[in-house]
């Protein structure tokens, strides 16, 4: 009996030992085998290819974790989208902040033929999530100028980082405004358009709700985004091809400027705070929606385009 005992604890013992592989999460795990930087890498194609233009299209998605078949299916859908310039995703690439998560996704995403740009999202911070997202993509906040047309990428998380570092990080948010004043003071009128990407938005669980007032006081300093700027009127918005209730959110709006968010999971515009600016919340990857915008110089489009 002990030797039938002792037989049997060997050969669980075993099992044991040859299904380690299986296991792959460990708290201390690294992104070898990633690509890096890959913000910078993308920024830099996309304003190369931007210089000059005047009508600019890029495609939104986001909340893409665990949604690998959807995500390969929007991939595959956007590739033959071939008038793009570009596209954006407003984080959640992960579940937990796993490595092979990021390893899935990012070899997922970098099947576009199209640049594309990404802001890290409250789940992939989980874990050593934080330090993965730096390691393959970069900053967590960032912008670039393509065209006439200013797009800011912001780190908006607070919840998630246990409201132990400054975001929204206004300091980032100050150099940048004076840079792109700096340059239309030198160059009247160079930049005109601007577009603020974010995961989380003012309203959110994951926003610092306490500083979402003084947030958009920066936020209406950028080109297209002042008080004074110009707003769609019903006219203007009586031909797209997107529902009434949309159409009934973007009147009174800017219409040189906007917020992109994901995070609620849900399709859904609103003016944070009444300041005129629409923020459009992109549902999560599952429900097969693509957010396209056309910038141009009397203003944007934007359309809804399904999978």
């Amino acid at each position: 009996m002990k030797t039938n005992r002792l037989k049997i604890f060997l050969f669980l013992f075993l099992c044991i030992l040859t299904g380690c592989d299986q296991f792959r999460y460990h708290p201390y795990e690294n992104v070898d085998n990633i690509a890096t930087q890959l913000t910078e890498k993308n920024v830099s194609v996309i304003e190369k290819n931007g210089r000059g233009l005047d009508t600019i299209r890029f495609a939104f998605i986001s909340d893409t974790q665990r949604n690998y078949d959807d995500t390969r299916k929007a991939v595959d859908y956007l590739n033959s989208c071939t008038e793009l310039d570009f596209v954006l995703h407003g984080g959640d690439l992960t579940d937990f902040g796993l490595t092979e998560e990021f390893r899935w996704m990012t070899k997922e995403l970098c099947r576009l033929k199209h640049p594309w740009l990404t802001v890290i999202g409250n789940h992939d911070f989980l874990g050593t999530g934080e330090h993965q997202y730096r390691t393959i993509y970069g900053p967590y906040n960032y912008s670039l100028n393509v065209g006439h047309l200013h797009l800011v990428c912001l780190n908006t998380n607070s919840r998630e980082q246990e409201y132990s570092i400054p975001v929204p990080d206004f300091h980032f948010l100050e150099d940048d405004i004076k840079e792109v004043q700096e340059i239309n003071a030198e160059h009247p009128d160079s930049i005109t358009h601007t577009v603020l990407m974010m995961h989380s938005c003012p309203g959110d669980e994951q926003f610092n709700n306490n500083v979402a007032i003084p947030f958009m006081v920066y936020v209406r300093q950028y080109p297209g985004l002042e008080k004074e700027a110009s707003v769609f009127t019903e006219a203007d918005i009586e031909s797209w091809d997107i529902s009434e209730e949309d159409k009934k959110a973007i009147v009174g709006t800017f219409r040189y400027g906007f917020v992109i968010n994901g995070h609620k999971h849900h399709h859904d515009l609103i003016q944070a705070l009444n300041y005129n600016c629409l923020f459009y919340g992109i549902p999560h990857i599952g429900e097969r929606e693509i957010f396209y915008f056309t910038i141009t110089p009397d203003g944007f489009t934007y359309e809804v385009k399904y999978f």
